[in-house]
């Protein structure tokens, strides 16, 4: 499950060299974070709604091509099926002019209420989108050859 965001590389996030500042990707993939959220019905609206919120308390992020001004990026959020009370994400950036990866990462939310104390177990609405994706999560079966 995943969806992409589009973003337009803007003036204020390059630098002196015309490259975009480095911590500006952690932006780019809070940017498809939320896009993710809107198309799956799994933003941090809901999450308030619900009494909890879900900091970040991993991210990783790995580089290898710069961005330059007037680029326009393609950054896509991969979830990853959860396994216990968390969110765990994977990132692609690409250019979209010519396809190229431009950095990839990853990162991890947990769930706490709003006072922060931690959620051992996933919030109900949490689980009742597993159960409604489910499907979504196991590759299609093929029939057995004859």
């Amino acid at each position: 499950m995943e969806e992409t965001a589009s973003v337009a590389v803007r003036f204020q996030e390059v630098d002196a060299t015309q490259l975009v500042w480095h911590g500006h990707y952690v932006t780019y993939f809070e940017v498809a974070r939320r896009a993710f959220g809107r198309r799956w019905d799994l933003d941090y609206p809901l999450f308030v709604r619900h009494g909890v919120i879900a900091p970040l308390v991993h991210l990783e992020l790995d580089y290898r091509s710069p961005a330059r001004l007037d680029d326009v990026l393609e950054a896509t959020a991969r979830l990853v099926e959860p396994a216990s009370a968390k969110l765990e994400f994977e990132y692609d950036i690409v250019r979209a002019s010519d396809g190229r990866l431009l950095a990839t990462g990853a990162s991890v939310q947990v769930f706490t209420d709003l006072e922060g104390t931690l959620l051992l177990t996933p919030p109900g609405f949490l689980v009742e989108r597993l159960t409604r994706w489910e499907p979504s999560w196991k590759p299609p079966r093929n029939p057995a050859p004859r």
